[in-house]
């Protein structure tokens, strides 16, 4: 009967953990948030749509978040909104998380620790705050020094200059320094991307990306920071962002999961004017590819902001067809696949080799099926081209 009874122990808790991988637990604290009633938890998806997971009261300036985390769900940022306008940013992660905000009115001061990576990176936030510290303990003792008037002189401005420039050079090479000591924390892509990025060449930005751990290879921020950084060098002969395609059924696959054919990406917009002799082309060239035995595939990504519409478009359009794929993330001319594709007007049509690079960057309408043609006669004249 025990041993049943442990077998049986052994079965429900064996089913709890296939179903989940710990909890996050968030104790906060708002020192003057007596009129806060309650705030939320919320998480941005790629695309910019926030959705909100759970909700807490908050009595006497004191809420409380349990999340449970699904097994395989990544480390990610999460915002606790209702306090201030921007609200508090932090990983969640299985463990305690503890939240103290001083003030509701500046919530970006709040301190966030009890996790790894929530600590790692409150050790990476004061790198960068004590880069300004650094700035204004100088500032203030060359006023001290010399008058408040000289430091709005000409020499004065150009001494802070310099001192700004200075500690900027010297705080930025401690932050990369940090980040790369912690590569396999999943801050490090995200804080590469939005923090670094801007200011790496292309080479340094594709070492920095090279750096972050393989374990890390299949996380969202990882996967964003580098197709940022193939969009900055993106040219004839080097490999493409791997995009996000949300499709008719409602699934998604990435563009990489088409490695192996060619790929004719063609972005477009149903009220675009030139649509419908676009749509002639892309039905000659499907007619076309019919004969490649599978060798080719069709991707028309939709820069549409209704879902619904377009794919009503797809249906009365005809060309909701076998081996023809749709993708619309529904956010218009600001879809994340469109910037990273740098498309200014549609259409625009990218012809993509099966090892992921870039064949052309943007094909007429009236040589698409040209060019198709010719790789499939076997003429790969491509691959003469300069990169």
């Amino acid at each position: 009967m025990l041993k049943r009874l442990f077998s049986a122990i052994i079965v429900v808790a064996s089913c709890i953990s296939a179903g989940a991988q710990g909890t996050c637990i968030i104790n906060g604290n708002i020192a003057d948030g007596k009129k806060i009633k309650k705030v939320s938890l919320v998480i941005a998806d790629e695309f910019g749509q926030e959705r909100e997971v759970a909700v807490s009261k908050v009595k006497k300036g004191k809420y409380l978040f349990t999340h449970e985390i699904a097994a395989g769900e990544p480390v990610m940022l999460y915002t606790i909104k209702g306090i201030g306008e921007k609200g508090i940013r932090l990983f969640v992660e299985p463990g305690e998380v503890n939240v103290n905000t001083v003030s509701a009115e500046a919530p970006e001061e709040s301190t966030v620790t009890g996790t790894p990576t929530n600590d790692a990176y409150a050790e990476y936030m004061a790198i960068r705050d004590a880069g300004q510290k650094r700035v204004d303990t100088q500032t203030e003792a060359l006023a001290a020094a010399n008058g408040s008037d000289w430091l709005q002189s000409s020499e004065g401005k150009s001494t802070v200059k310099s001192i700004k420039a200075r500690e900027a050079i010297k705080t930025e090479a401690e932050a990369i320094r940090f980040l790369i000591n912690h590569n396999s924390s999943p801050m490090t892509p995200f804080e590469i991307e939005h923090t670094l990025l801007p200011n790496l060449s292309e080479g340094y930005a594709d070492q920095m990306t090279k750096a972050i751990a393989v374990s890390l290879g299949n996380h969202p921020y990882y996967l964003s920071l580098r197709n940022k950084v193939l969009s900055n060098s993106m040219k004839v002969g080097n490999e493409v962002p791997d995009i996000t395609l949300p499709l008719l059924s409602g699934e998604k696959k990435r563009l990489s999961d088409y490695r192996g054919k060619y790929v004719v990406l063609n972005f477009w917009a149903s009220g675009c004017e030139k649509s419908p002799a676009m749509l002639a082309i892309m039905k000659e060239l499907y007619e076309t590819i019919k004969s490649s035995n599978g060798q080719f595939v069709i991707v028309s990504f939709a820069l549409d902001s209704n879902a619904a519409a377009w794919k009503e478009t797809v249906k009365s359009n005809g060309t909701d067809l076998e081996g023809w794929i749709h993708a619309c993330d529904a956010t218009g001319a600001e879809s994340p696949a469109a910037k990273l594709y740098k498309v200014e007007s549609t259409p625009k049509i990218v012809l993509i080799e099966p090892e992921g690079r870039a064949v052309s960057l943007n094909l007429e309408n009236n040589e698409v099926i040209m060019r198709v043609k010719q790789i499939m006669s076997g003429d790969l004249y491509y691959l003469d081209q300069e990169e």
